[in-house]
């Protein structure tokens, strides 16, 4: 159980640059919970996060501060991303958001 990232995510996660995301379905992490970062279907990497909050929100109702937690430099940077990834940006959706923190890696691994 954790969330996938795309690859070029990765790095912002690690560097603290992205601390949340934001899916349309509810993803299967939980609030304290301590997950590997994975870059693909089969790809745990060694990296790990713990999820700080999950909740629901209105596209319409981000901020600025939530763009820079999704490691981007603005709201318009975020909504082309978004179009990009799913294809329109509905300020009406609710969406699931997840903040976490980047632990670092695995020790055990």
């Amino acid at each position: 159980m954790t969330i996938l990232f795309k690859k070029s995510y990765i790095k912002k996660i690690i560097n603290g640059e992205k601390t949340a995301t934001r899916r349309p379905k509810r993803p299967t992490v939980k609030p304290g919970g301590e997950y590997n970062i994975r870059g693909s279907f089969y790809t745990h990497l060694p990296e790990r996060y713990r999820v700080i909050k999950r909740f629901q929100q209105r596209l319409g109702d981000m901020d600025h501060d939530d763009a820079v937690k999704e490691g981007f430099r603005d709201l318009d940077e975020f909504r082309e991303e978004w179009e990009g990834i799913y294809g329109a940006y509905d300020p009406d959706q609710v969406v699931w958001v997840v903040e976490f923190q980047h632990l670092g890696p695995d020790r055990n691994l």
